[in-house]
């Protein structure tokens, strides 16, 4: 992709100028990671549209036998396309193969996927490419909730764990809630405790070098450190976001008062989104 194309799409990403765009790719050799890294550190990156919270085109298709959930991801070059009914078929059938097939390790290197697409992408006429995949089955006394948006290129799938709880239809109300709170709300970790030690590291980076840069000294950095870390994890992790519906209480906060109210605990154990 060139200089111009990356531009664009990294003020679309990070909201930052021109300039400081083209600056920012010329010094990382075109790398768009590092690019929006290096605008974090300058404080001209909007948190918000970090980079890995770019949306692209294509369809999510989620699949169920009532047991195993599966969820695929077919991207394309244009909304258009993503909603002719041949790419949706298409979507579709892949979704239905990894309902299927569970024992696959990778279903991006799967051969079968892979033709299948080669097969029907010429019809499109876009450069047409398999996202990943998924495919979920609930452990004994846990369920599984989806949840596919709108525009059908956002989805989730997250598994709660309800002990005692006799109320079913309650428990799949919540956690199909709760799968939509993290595609609206693009919760990367259910608790701060699952934030890998290299992001946690790579936010430090990005806080010291913003700080440094506008005069704080160490000692005042240090001491802002824990704080930002805190404000970090409250943006990212589902248990510690503020709810849709009411932001002065976290998901924590409401999944202990649905606990309480059906006499059981309910506990998020994992979730994934597209």
């Amino acid at each position: 992709m060139s200089l111009a194309e990356n531009i664009k799409i990294l003020r679309e990403k990070t909201g930052a100028g021109l300039m400081a765009c083209k600056k920012a790719l010329e010094e990382n050799n075109n790398d768009m990671e590092q690019a929006v890294v290096a605008l974090r550190k300058k404080g001209l990156a909007d948190m918000a549209k970090r980079a890995d919270r770019a949306t692209k085109e294509g369809r999510v298709s989620v699949k169920t036998d009532g047991k195993r959930f599966a969820m695929a991801y077919l991207g394309c070059e244009t909304d258009f396309v993503a909603k002719t009914p041949d790419f949706i078929a298409l979507a579709d059938a892949i979704a239905d193969y990894v309902l299927q097939h569970p024992e696959i390790a990778d279903y991006t290197a799967d051969e079968h996927i892979k033709s299948m697409i080669v097969e029907k992408a010429p019809k499109f006429g876009e450069n047409t490419t398999f996202k990943g995949a998924y495919n979920w089955v609930a452990a004994d006394g846990d369920v599984i909730a989806s949840y596919v948006h709108s525009d059908n290129k956002k989805a989730s799938l997250l598994e709660m764990t309800a002990t005692g709880c006799k109320d079913t239809e309650k428990v799949h109300e919540i956690a199909r809630g709760l799968a939509m709170h993290t595609v609206g709300m693009q919760s990367m970790w259910v608790d701060a405790k699952d934030i890998p030690q290299a992001d946690i590291d790579k936010e430090l980076d990005i806080y010291r070098t913003q700080a440094k840069n506008e005069g704080k000294a160490d000692e005042m950095i240090a001491k802002m450190l824990p704080g930002k870390i805190k404000k970090f994890a409250k943006e990212t992790c589902l248990l510690e976001q503020p709810t849709i519906k009411d932001n002065k209480k976290t998901v924590a906060d409401y999944l202990a008062e649905e606990s309480k109210a059906l006499g059981c605990e309910l506990k998020v154990v994992r979730f994934v989104r597209f």
